[in-house]
């Protein structure tokens, strides 16, 4: 405790020398490590203000937040705060926390009124502050998510604009006549909220693809994403792992985000490991996120025979084959080569069983990130058939006729032999591809096998009734979030 006289002496010299109060703590207590779940205030008018009494105050600190949780009202609190909380997208509780001096809870001189400090967040009363005479004290409260101002999302790679929190600090509340003072060295604010989801298209494909089935259930389930990657349809691996790593930053920085988790389908998995293999530098701090987890949805890991098959039969002179299946897809291949609706240039070449032993080798998966599979068969009822319900809308022309040409190449498919042959002059050149055989049929969603969508490194944590795209679907996706909110709990 001091003496009014003391305390204004000591007011006037502590403003003097916390003119560069960031230079040298004025308490003991360092504050916890800035995140982007964790905002510190340690440069404000109600901060290192020296002993201050009521005749001062209220001391009156700012907390800016610049995280995107999800959508706000006009006075920044969020919006259908219980489905977000029920979904675990932010925790229900948050801390602030402060270091205080000189708060005489105890100690104080007889006939004398306790010294009572208040703090409130946003007008919400959070109690009083402890401590003890002329000394600093770590104090810590819980707080209310809901009454947490935050941001909109940033647009265009931009920050979001921060929301701005109050704390204020009512001192010396009791006393008839001004007996106590305070300080406040700096505020921290923490909370948890799950890291925005980023989702990666596949060959031949854009950003809607996830639309509107996949899209709609995040939505409805309030979780924080982003389906705004648009790699080359048909791009090299190398090309869309470029792209990928540019707007995996952009779009973690519109969040305001430190971390991400990426969900791929198809040969965006591909290009989502060589951007992990070859791009792949995390600083959180400085602009590129960390990628928390990686969920694969039917990627060709080990390539797919229906690759093989499309660049032989356009690459091999007058290419026929004795399996009436083979000649089916070969017909099939030449209308989706001429109208330009299939995998073609650099994706085909890649997607290819030799092609990705080769990339297998080159890039290994590191080990810090959760890695997480996700394949399905497109034989819903388990006929050895494919109807045209199965094959939609992966197939849109002869669905069930073509759908069963594939899934019957794929499920039987082992590897494939070519014999070249020529007239008696030796003109007219013309091969034969002759299949050979699996052990046993490998289920498969019409485009890639149950063992391709698997990898070593990652975690199987489904496999489904569907096809290739019709696996994009609410069922996959809560499956996702399940594993997600598993491994990466909310704290708080």
């Amino acid at each position: 405790m001091k003496s009014l006289h003391t305390v204004r002496i000591f007011l006037v010299l502590s403003v003097i020398v916390n003119v560069s109060a960031h230079a040298q703590r004025s308490s003991p207590f360092e504050p916890p490590k800035e995140s982007d779940t964790t905002f510190i205030t340690d440069l404000d008018s109600g901060l290192d203000t020296g002993c201050t009494f009521r005749s001062h105050g209220p001391l009156i600190i700012k907390t800016k937040i610049d995280r995107y949780v999800g959508e706000v009202n006009r006075d920044g609190h969020l919006k259908d705060i219980d489905t977000l909380i029920a979904n675990k997208v932010v925790s229900a509780k948050a801390k602030v926390r402060l270091p205080v001096y000189d708060i005489d809870t105890n100690n104080r001189p007889e006939n004398t009124q306790p010294e009572h400090d208040r703090i409130l967040f946003n007008g919400e009363d959070l109690g009083l502050l402890s401590g003890g005479n002329g000394v600093w004290k770590y104090n810590e409260f819980e707080v209310d998510i809901r009454t947490i101002k935050f941001p909109s999302r940033g647009l265009n790679g931009i920050k979001p604009t921060p929301a701005e929190n109050e704390i204020r600090i009512n001192i010396d509340e009791s006393s008839a006549s001004e007996s106590w003072c305070m300080a406040v060295d700096w505020v921290a604010i923490s909370f948890d909220t799950i890291a925005p989801i980023l989702l990666v298209h596949g060959t031949n494909a854009q950003s809607d693809t996830w639309d509107p089935i996949f899209t709609n259930a995040l939505n409805t389930r309030r979780i924080p994403f982003s389906n705004d990657i648009n790699m080359e349809r048909n791009g090299s691996s190398e090309q869309n792992a470029r792209i990928l790593k540019k707007r995996v930053n952009e779009l973690a920085k519109s969040f305001g985000a430190q971390s991400v988790h990426l969900v791929s389908h198809s040969k965006g998995g591909v290009d989502s490991r060589r951007f992990f293999s070859a791009h792949y530098t995390p600083n959180p701090s400085g602009g590129e996120p960390k990628v928390l987890s990686l969920t694969t949805i039917s990627t060709p890991h080990h390539g797919t025979i229906l690759s093989d098959l499309s660049v032989k039969h356009r690459t091999v002179n007058d290419l026929e084959s004795n399996n009436t299946d083979i000649e089916g897809f070969f017909k099939v291949d030449g209308l989706l080569s001429f109208s330009g609706e299939g995998p073609s240039g650099a994706a085909l070449l890649q997607q290819t069983t030799n092609s990705m032993v080769e990339f297998n080798s080159n890039n290994p998966f590191p080990s810090e990130i959760k890695f997480y599979t996700i394949g399905s068969d497109a034989d819903i009822d388990n006929n050895g058939a494919i109807t045209s319900a199965e094959a939609s809308p992966l197939v849109r022309i002869s669905a069930a006729n073509i759908g069963s040409i594939m899934y019957r190449i794929l499920g039987n498919g082992k590897k494939y032999t070519i014999a070249r042959h020529t007239n008696f002059s030796g003109l007219n050149e013309y091969h034969t591809l002759t299949p050979v055989n699996t052990e046993s049929f490998q289920r498969n969603d019409l485009v890639v096998t149950e063992q391709s969508a698997q990898h070593r490194s990652g975690s199987r944590i489904l496999f489904v009734d569907d096809n290739h795209s019709g696996i994009k679907n609410a069922g996959t996706l809560q499956a996702v979030l399940n594993q997600i909110t598993s491994d990466f709990p909310l704290h708080f």
